[in-house]
């Protein structure tokens, strides 16, 4: 019995499908030169040279992972029917040394790295990234997210669109997430475009190329490709739901953020919310506060919440960060013996980012300050448990902060002379001498929805 090939994608669902990519005033087209992206171009190329308003502008490129020897050809192939289809191309090579493990996940972060720098030539603001995954990209990434034990963020699969990056301000699309890979082939054959095939989809050295060799016989039980991708969307959809559930959550809890010093949130409000969203809002808090250390993991934070609900008083750390409940509130500050961060030199005009969370930098014109500290040099540290205990007496009783958060602030120095903590200024008395004296900037890099 004879299988019906796959058909072409059609103008209508093309223009369906790329009609959000409208509102953007220039997309970059991601195009390696296999058929997957080779069709991606064909259609938008087509989708552009229909429109009959004002579209976005479309460039493509590629980047040469320099991996094989024969990526720079593959690089050209992509360029040359960029050309017919009179779209400017690039290509963005990917130079250095490449690491002899975890290849995979580092080629794909360059490769976005590289793709953001060029999209920002067009501006810092409507620049999207379009790539070409499709549906059965969906369906294998739900399997890898399964087999770790994902929960429902995870398994929500990949979105149609979404930030390139956290604070980035470049958008990444994804339009044919809709569509089976045979169908983008089979475009890309009807449009008599070249293409090549990347022999690492097939080497079962890597987890996606195996996920795929699998999908054949998970096919004969049911589960499709088609099948696969349906749940994930459909999970996304309750994601959706449970990010909406989780905002009116927050605003019974009186979450505040002590000027990034700590958080703290009604105990009673957060034990009467459901388990799922009590470890979201645990996970949330201590991403925030522990800054450059690695993230904790799903199973850990499901036992700190219940571990929680479970006990009047507890302690732990987690993520970096320390999580304290008592009766009445629930407390997280970063952890200071996790915090892993050097002292730094601070030249005057310049910024440095401190622990992934505050943005630092000072200016030459240091009002308040006498003239022989601000001609020297500015060091920031961790505050510390001994400094803090020597400007207690400059904090207003009710507010002080706890010592062990504290501890771990970023903090001013010009030789062994504290000059500015700006963290605890809101805590201050009015008639001490001010702990963000001018001149002195520490912004937050957390906002109160991260």
């Amino acid at each position: 019995m004879s299988s019906v090939s796959p058909l072409p994608i059609r103008e209508a669902e093309a223009d369906a499908a790329f009609a959000p990519l409208a509102r953007f005033g220039h997309v970059v087209l991601a195009v390696s030169g296999g058929p997957d992206s080779m069709a991606l171009m064909v259609l938008a190329a087509d989708w552009l040279a229909r429109a009959k308003s004002i579209r976005p502008s479309l460039s493509v490129a590629t980047v040469d992972h320099r991996l094989r020897p024969e990526s720079r050809l593959e690089a050209e192939l992509a360029g040359e029917t960029a050309r017919r289809l009179r779209l400017p191309h690039v290509i963005l090579p990917w130079d250095g040394a490449k690491p002899q493990t975890g290849i995979a996940a580092t080629a794909r972060e360059a490769r976005y790295r590289l793709l953001e720098e060029y999209a920002r030539s067009f501006g810092d603001g409507g620049v999207a990234i379009a790539t070409a995954h499709h549906l059965d990209d969906q369906a294998e990434t739900f399997l890898m997210r399964l087999a770790r034990g994902a929960g429902i963020d995870g398994l929500s699969g990949m979105h149609s669109e979404r930030p390139l990056c956290a604070q980035s301000s470049v958008i990444l699309v994804r339009p044919l997430l809709g569509f089976a890979k045979g169908r983008l082939i089979a475009t890309a054959v009807e449009a008599g475009v070249a293409y090549v095939e990347d022999p690492s989809n097939t080497d079962d050295r890597f987890e996606r190329a195996r996920v795929r060799a699998a999908m054949a016989d998970l096919s004969g039980l049911g589960l499709s490709s088609k099948a696969l991708a349906t749940s994930a969307r459909r999970l996304g959809e309750a994601r959706e739901a449970l990010l909406y559930a989780e905002e009116f959550f927050i605003q019974s809890l009186e979450l505040s953020f002590g000027n990034e010093v700590f958080a703290s949130l009604d105990r009673r409000a957060f034990d009467e919310g459901p388990a799922y969203l009590r470890q979201k809002v645990l996970a949330r808090l201590i991403g925030r506060f522990g800054g450059a250390s690695p993230e904790a993991r799903l199973s850990e934070v499901e036992a700190l919440a219940a571990r929680l609900r479970g006990k009047d008083r507890c302690a732990a750390t987690l993520g970096g960060a320390m999580v304290w409940a008592g009766p009445r509130h629930i407390r997280v500050w970063r952890e200071v013996g996790r915090l892993n961060q050097s002292p730094v030199e601070l030249p005057p005009q310049s910024v440095r980012i401190w622990d992934k969370r505050f943005a630092l930098s000072w200016s030459a014109e240091t009002g308040g300050l006498t003239s022989q500290i601000a001609s020297r040099a500015i060091t920031v540290r961790p505050l510390g448990s001994a400094a803090y205990a020597a400007i207690l007496p400059r904090l207003r009783d009710e507010l002080r902060p706890p010592a062990r958060a504290a501890a771990a602030l970023p903090s001013f120095w010009a030789g062994d002379e504290l000059v500015a903590a700006p963290s605890l200024a809101p805590f201050a008395l009015p008639e001490a001498p001010p702990l963000d004296p001018q001149g002195f900037q520490l912004t937050p890099l957390a906002s109160v929805t991260s």
